[in-house]
């Protein structure tokens, strides 16, 4: 299974950031070269950089974990169009404090002129975009090759004198019982065999979540849930009163 550091520089975050941020402030730093010259857009990139940074960062380390994955896609978009504003008002500030007053001696543009506000939220939107993109990308690779990895798993069942071989992507839910625990399959059949819901537990992968003391489910297969039970299929399992939202959907 692919891991999260495989997709970093020198299997590091921190290094990878840092390449990341320098070779964009470079590239930036080119691209808007005007008549000031190269001194004064590598000036004005480096006094906007922060901005970006933080813009950038509150969308994929706040806005994406608990919004956008979790499918509340309303709050995404208020928190991210808030963001983009502020982080507009923040840019058109600076570059109005440290670089037209400060290096060009020119404020005639005005500290809020509305087409140099948008022009500054579209800046950072794109660069946030970007980042977003390339996140979600790195989420989906890893959700993707844990999937592969999940359907060529096989768990092996003692039951009847049997073993019996179940693609691990097949268990909808464990139902404990004593000293017996039920697998309940896709197909809607079961097997019973000898062992403890505990025991099955340390047996079974991340995606399987203890959510009862006589249950582990699949979180798979959760079609809906509330805070008394979780619909799979059409079964209902009671949900215990300690189980968090997020040990059902993380």
């Amino acid at each position: 299974m692919q891991s999260t550091n495989s997709f970093y520089l020198f299997n590091s975050r921190i290094a990878t950031h840092v390449v990341f941020w320098v070779l964009y402030y470079l590239l930036f730093g080119l691209i808007w070269v005007g008549e000031e010259g190269y001194l004064a857009s590598f000036y004005l990139e480096f006094v906007l950089l922060p901005i970006r940074i933080l813009a950038v960062y509150i969308t994929i380390y706040f806005l994406l974990p608990h919004f956008l994955l979790k499918r509340k896609f309303k709050e995404f978009l208020i928190g991210y169009g808030a963001t983009m504003l502020l982080g507009g008002i923040m840019q058109r500030v600076f570059i109005h404090m440290f670089y037209e007053e400060l290096l060009l001696n020119d404020s005639s543009t005005g500290l809020f002129s509305i087409m140099m506000l948008v022009r500054a939220i579209i800046l950072i939107n794109t660069t946030a975009l970007l980042v977003l993109g390339i996140k979600l990308f790195q989420l989906w690779s890893i959700e993707h090759d844990k999937n592969r990895s999940l359907e060529s798993e096989i768990l092996e069942i003692r039951s009847n004198r049997k073993t019996h071989r179940v693609p691990l992507r097949n268990v909808l839910f464990v139902e404990g019982l004593g000293n017996y625990v039920t697998y309940h399959l896709e197909d809607k059949s079961k097997i019973t065999s000898y062992g403890s819901i505990k025991g099955t537990l340390q047996q079974l992968p991340d995606n399987f979540r203890r959510v009862h003391k006589s249950y582990i489910v699949n979180k798979e297969y959760i079609k809906s849930y509330d805070a008394m039970s979780i619909d799979i299929q059409d079964n209902s399992i009671p949900r215990g009163k300690s189980i968090s939202d997020e040990v059902l959907l993380n």
